[in-house]
């Protein structure tokens, strides 16, 4: 592979410890642990048809046909539409008054006529989730009003925490140490991600 040829050795299936790292004598470590989807405060939150906005991408196969989607922006369209594709009828329940930002540069335009097309994707928008059981999901509309969705399955998005504690453990195991990608303040998408690695590994 690329990877033998460039003399790179991987690791697979292999925890890594801040006494692994510092027994090996490396001149520079770059922690890359990523983050944690944030768990909002919603009654019913921890019910058994529930699932945070990564397992999403994983159980598809485990969720009900009707999937209410509580969250937006650039991660949660992306996992709503994921779901739609993958055959579930999702409803976005979002607190913003849009979906998906379109003042992003790039590629923001290309996203909502993709979404726009997809006839088992409806959004809320100005709603706040007030409840989830098993089988509805109740919000307050933009006016005030308490309203409800049928819902077999939940996801909920209410961002991402930097595991900053789990990579500063690394720090002092190496001559030098920087943080990469969304444990770090330059994460928060693929593109930053990979622009934070590119410019960290550029001052090794």
């Amino acid at each position: 592979s690329r990877m033998d040829k460039l003399g790179v050795q991987v690791l697979l299936n292999t925890e890594a410890t801040p006494e692994m790292i510092k027994s090996k004598g490396y001149d520079t470590v770059l922690a890359a642990v990523g983050s944690d989807p944030i768990v909002p405060r919603i009654p019913g939150v921890d019910g058994s048809n529930v699932f945070n906005i990564v397992e999403s991408y994983g159980k598809e196969k485990s969720m009900g046909k009707n999937v209410v989607f509580i969250g937006g922006g650039e991660f949660g369209a992306d996992a709503g539409m994921h779901l739609a594709k993958a055959g579930h009828n999702v409803t976005m329940l979002t607190s913003a008054k849009e979906l998906f930002p379109n003042q992003m540069p790039h590629y923001p335009v290309t996203i909502i006529e993709a979404y726009e097309d997809l006839k088992n994707f409806s959004i809320i928008t100005e709603a706040a989730a007030t409840g989830i059981s098993a089988g509805k999901v109740t919000y307050k509309d933009a006016s005030g009003n308490e309203k409800s969705i049928q819902a077999d399955s939940v996801v909920v998005y209410s961002g991402l925490k930097p595991k900053k504690d789990e990579a500063l453990k690394f720090y002092g195991s190496g001559k030098q140490f920087f943080t990469v990608g969304d444990c770090s303040e330059k994460g928060g998408n693929i593109q930053r991600c990979i622009r934070s690695a590119f410019f960290t590994a550029s001052e090794v």
